[in-house]
């Protein structure tokens, strides 16, 4: 190729070159095709770098060629105006080809390729890895050491390109433009889209690209602001909403002409636009035209954005269609990808957000309907959360809406979601749901524990008073349960289990069951002790039967109910009757009315669970200590030792010969452990009375010194009886087998004054044993004459007509229910024990304090009896006196009491 001509040189750009190389007598071809070069032109950088290479014995030395003034790259020259180079002839290489073409020059690569005189051209394909012509390198360096390369690119761009050809290129183009701007393709515009691009990449590898891109930001400019911005005026003559649909149409078809664009003109986006930073790409460059022009412009900046605004406003409201929605988030798509949605959409959109909600609250708030207007804040807040990710808002505007309704709606209608009525109301109806709602709305804002802790603690009082406070009710203790169970479930599943508000459930029901109300005298103040008691004997005595009968029961005890696990149920009405005890201050009523109660049932065997009776024992032990249970522990000792000493009498020979006869149970009870019952003079039958003097005999000398006294009021018994309509076993006291037994075998009618005379009953018990045997449901007797009350008149006999479906029939037993007198003389002992205990606490204070202030005494004084029970000021007064009056204390000066000794 020795001596090629310049057109010669532009044809071995597009075809495989061949270059000769000089080095030292080795020759490498390369048939590599270089690729364009979309970058700016990389020469001048190049010039002047400097490499360093170790020399190898037996190869090429390759010299610096820094000084070379007839190396240097002919393109230089050609600009300096001095004709086509001829390079010196080097003996022993062909004469360097000149390698200026009209396309860019490569970036230059490091290769093995190396010209005449030793120099590397970098701008070569890289050498083909032929095996080397010359010698084994030696194992040590040259002794010259390291040289220098300089490494210079001898591709450089010329300038002188004919005029004619760049006006021919650029009228091309802009007739290109001129086209996509009609919209017309590659055969309407008569030119291809490859032609148009290969111009424009001509152009740019001419040095040109500057003055193609000022012509095409010119023509995009005027178009934008010419015939785009024409069209949205003319046609903007509707509502806001019209126009945001005239300019989501504009911005469609703006895109897609500036895709064609982008498109034709892509060598220039990537070889001059892209390289430098301080300059649009022609995407942006059409963004930035289209926000200038037509969406920040005066004339329809403010509706358009009113227009996004409203149809917004719309979708708030229910009323946007599907293509209403879908042009709005087309507009909020067109501001975000214009970089306007932080600095001009975002900022006017919170304002008029704002403004929405401030009426919408107003409109919506309303105090007597708390749920409602709860469930509307909390819609409201889904509802946006729900646009902002349908249109794709950004982040920190769903914050600030998010914000601004719980403001709005939330925060400055406080009033209106705390209303005491409104809550109360929803508490009352157990409305778990519409609480929740209420709670979670609150709870965006501010604490919403400390907001309904006063309207909570206020319904717990009023309603527990309330049901407290009814004397009528029998069932206060299931009621109070009911209340309880309810407010845990709301507790749980409306306010989160929040702590405050359970401290004030607990607190609030500790209140008002031990409040003492004016007016009221100490039997009605000690009443929620009393009923609990009774409760838990209700439960101890009949088990399931009792639960069942209760209403109120809760989900966790149906479930159980259903599933047949009875004993489990059992406790856990204990636990719930147990925590209603923890509430109890007073414990010495509770005592005295479960202890009074336990004995009956632990006497007629009426407990439905002994486990459940050992089980409860044990949780009062560890609720109140061992000095509260110690005499019912001592019950259920004598109740063991009694069926001990029984089964050891039965051995007797006394016993043994009136087993045919009778059985006979016997439990003996110490005194000071079990309740105090009177002794009731009764006529027994001669050989009941004769086997109970046998036992009394063997007792007597088993036990020396001990003392028996019989309680024939406890006593109760089955007896057989042969009726004309079949046998029957019935159960029943002592009292109805002594009255039943007179009929033995005896048709003729008796007197009650006969009765009388034969039982040596009084007439109390009298009374109401015959009431049980004739006036009740189930009846063994007939009166004469027929009534409800039994007088002196009457006269009694066996009723022959006596039928039943059951063999064993149980007759009401009036004498195992607790009587009015027998309730009063209950509390009236429990008063008594109470001035005792008062007694025994000032002796204690003032023998330790030994001189003590009024005040100061009442206060130690209640302080110490409080687990006790509440006591009344006037009652500690009234004992301090009667110490006084016994000379235990004195008083002295100052209002203060000094301790006798």
């Amino acid at each position: 190729m020795t001596g090629t001509s310049h057109s010669a040189a532009h044809q071995a750009q597009a075809s495989t070159s061949h270059r000769t190389l000089s080095s030292s007598g080795a020759t490498t071809s390369s048939h590599k095709k270089r690729k364009p070069s979309i970058g700016s032109p990389s020469s001048s950088s190049n010039n002047g770098r400097h490499f360093k290479s170790s020399g190898v014995a037996g190869g090429p030395h390759i010299s610096s060629l820094s000084e070379d003034k007839h190396l240097q790259n002919p393109a230089k020259r050609l600009k300096s105006g001095e004709s086509h180079p001829v390079p010196p002839a080097v003996a022993g290489a062909p004469p360097i080809i000149d390698m200026w073409a009209g396309s860019p020059s490569q970036p230059s690569h490091p290769t093995n390729n190396v010209t005449n005189n030793n120099a590397i051209d970098l701008t070569t394909s890289p050498v083909s890895k032929s095996k080397p012509m010359y010698a084994q390198p030696a194992a040590l360096p040259p002794k010259n050491g390291t040289k220098k390369i300089l490494v210079k690119n001898f591709k450089q761009r010329p300038a002188g390109v004919p005029d004619e050809w760049v006006n021919k290129t650029l009228d091309m183009l802009d007739s290109a433009l001129t086209a996509v701007f009609e919209d017309k393709d590659d055969k309407s515009r008569g030119t291809s889209s490859e032609e148009i691009y290969q111009g424009c990449q001509s152009l740019c590898r001419a040095g040109k690209a500057p003055l193609i891109h000022e012509r095409l930001v010119a023509r995009c400019r005027g178009h934008v602001a010419g015939p785009l911005r024409d069209g949205v005026s003319s046609r903007a003559v509707g509502t806001d909403e019209d126009l945001v649909k005239v300019i989501e149409g504009t911005w469609k078809k703006w895109q897609e002409r500036l895709r064609v664009i982008q498109i034709l003109f892509f060598y220039l986006n990537q070889a001059y636009l892209y390289p430098a930073p301080d300059k649009e790409q022609i995407w942006d460059m059409g963004l930035q035209l289209f926000s200038t022009h037509i969406i920040t412009d005066t004339k329809f900046r403010g509706r358009f954005l009113g227009g996004v605004f409203k149809l917004y406003e719309n979708d708030r409201k229910g009323e946007a269609d599907l293509d209403n929605s879908n042009l709005l988030m087309s507009s909020i798509r067109i501001l975000s990808n214009l970089g306007l949605y932080s600095s001009l959409f975002e900022p006017r959109f919170i304002d008029v957000s704002e403004g929405y909600y401030r009426l919408l609250a107003e409109e919506e708030a309303d105090a007597d309907d708390v749920a409602r207007y709860a469930r509307q804040c909390a819609s409201q807040i889904q509802k946006e959360i729900q646009r902002v990710e349908k249109f794709n808002l950004e982040t920190t505007t769903k914050r600030d809406l998010i914000t601004i309704i719980e403001k709005e709606m939330i925060l400055y209608h406080m009033p209106d979601l705390t209303d005491v009525s409104g809550i109360k109301q929803l508490i009352s109806n157990n409305d778990v749901e519409a609480l929740a709602v209420v709670y979670a709305v609150i709870d965006r804002v501010e604490n919403a524990g400390s907001k309904i802790k006063p309207i909570w603690a206020k319904y717990i009082k009023e309603k527990g008073a309330a049901i407290v406070t009814d004397s009528e009710t029998t069932d206060m203790v299931p009621a109070l349960l009911s209340l309880k169970n309810n407010l845990e479930s709301i507790l749980r599943n409306s306010f989160a289990k929040n702590v405050d508000l359970a401290h004030s459930l607990r607190e609030s029901f500790e209140t008002f069951i031990n409040e003492q109300r004016k007016g009221a005298g100490y039997k009605q103040n000690a009443r929620p002790s009393e009923m609990i008691a009774k409760y838990m004997d209700l439960l101890l005595r009949e088990g399931i039967k009792a639960i069942s009968r209760n209403s109120a029961a809760p989900d966790e005890d149906e479930q159980m109910m259903g599933m047949g696990d009875e004993d489990a149920l059992l406790g856990n009405q204990l636990d719930q009757a147990l925590d209603l005890f923890r509430f109890i201050h007073g414990k010495d009523v509770f005592e005295a009315f479960y202890k009074k109660d336990l004995a009956r049932r632990l006497l007629m065997q009426r407990s439905a669970s002994a486990d459940a009776e050992k089980a409860m024992l044990s949780k009062l032990k560890t609720e109140c200590g061992s000095g509260f249970t110690m005499n019912l522990e001592i019950m259920f000792k004598d109740i063991d030792i009694s069926r001990e000493n029984l089964a050891s009498f039965k051995l007797t020979k006394a016993a043994m010969e009136r087993t045919d006869s009778m059985d006979l149970q016997v439990t003996v009870l110490a005194q000071a452990a079990w309740p105090t019952y009177p002794e009731t003079t009764i006529t027994l039958p001669e050989s009941v009375a004769e086997y109970m003097n046998a036992y009394h005999t063997y007792y007597t000398a088993k036990h020396k010194g001990r003392k028996l006294t019989w309680r024939n009021a406890l006593a109760h018994c089955v007896l057989k009886a042969n009726f004309p309509k079949g046998k029957k076993e019935l159960s029943m006291s002592a009292f109805q087998a002594v009255v039943l037994l007179l009929f033995d075998n005896d048709k003729k009618p008796l007197s009650y004054e006969e009765i009388k005379s034969a039982t040596s009953l009084p007439d109390a018990e009298l009374i109401r044993t015959l009431q049980s045997l004739a006036c009740a449901r189930v009846r063994p007797l007939t009166k004469h004459p027929k009534g409800k009350d039994v007088n002196p008149t009457d006269t009694f006999t066996v009723n022959l007509g006596f039928s039943d479906p059951k063999i064993r029939i149980k007759i009401n037993q009036i004498q195992l229910k607790e009587t009015k007198e027998e309730n009063t003389e209950t509390h009236e002992q429990i008063a008594q024990d109470r001035q005792y205990e008062t007694q025994a606490a000032i002796i204690r204070i003032m023998k330790s304090r030994k001189t003590m202030g009024h005040n100061d005494l009442i206060t130690e004084v209640i302080n110490q009896t409080k687990k006790r029970g509440v006591l009344d000021l006037a009652d500690i007064k009234k004992n301090i006196e009667k110490l006084i009056d016994k000379d235990y204390m004195e008083r002295t000066e100052d209002n203060a009491y000094a301790y006798c000794a």
